[in-house]
């Protein structure tokens, strides 16, 4: 009979084994956006493409970083055309950053790569393990909640 502290290590690495598979399906779906970005600058696009324009205060709190790095990564970014900046109509003192349209491609292109291949994964399972999967996934989830902003950046998510 398995003991509960055997049952939890097998999650334990289960899990383990599992965060693996999924890092290196995230590291292949971004391989083509690191050619171009870093981590950091693909982070923010990100963040900009999920979240819409944000004032650059608000945007270094999003990512965690201060305003001075975020400028030079905001620089940068603008300078390749994947981003816009302008002031804001609200206070000129403000200034509004949004994502461009080769900015959201390239998110929507690392997202469709990585939806590919995690649909490639599970499409060799039965139908009955892919359900399986949805709700361990779904728990594990909910159970872990959203990652910190710096934790997220060390990956460029």
């Amino acid at each position: 009979m398995t003991s509960s502290r055997d049952a939890a290590s097998a999650a334990i690495t289960a899990t383990v084994t599992s965060s693996r598979a999924l890092l290196g399906i995230v590291a292949r779906s971004m391989s083509g956006a690191l050619e171009e970005l870093s981590l950091v600058q693909f982070r923010l696009l990100v963040v900009l493409d999920s979240a819409g324009p944000q004032r650059m205060g608000d945007l270094a709190v999003s990512l965690g970083v201060h305003p001075s790095t975020l400028s030079r990564t905001v620089d940068r970014l603008e300078a390749g055309g994947w981003i816009s900046r302008e002031v804001s109509a609200e206070s000129r003192r403000e200034v509004i950053v949004a994502v461009s349209d080769k900015g959201h491609g390239m998110v929507a292109e690392v997202t469709r790569t990585r939806r590919r291949a995690i649909a490639s994964v599970l499409r060799d399972l039965d139908p009955a393990d892919r359900e399986a999967v949805r709700i361990g996934m779904t728990l594990f989830a909910e159970a872990a909640g959203e990652p910190s902003a710096p934790d997220m950046l060390t990956l460029g998510l």
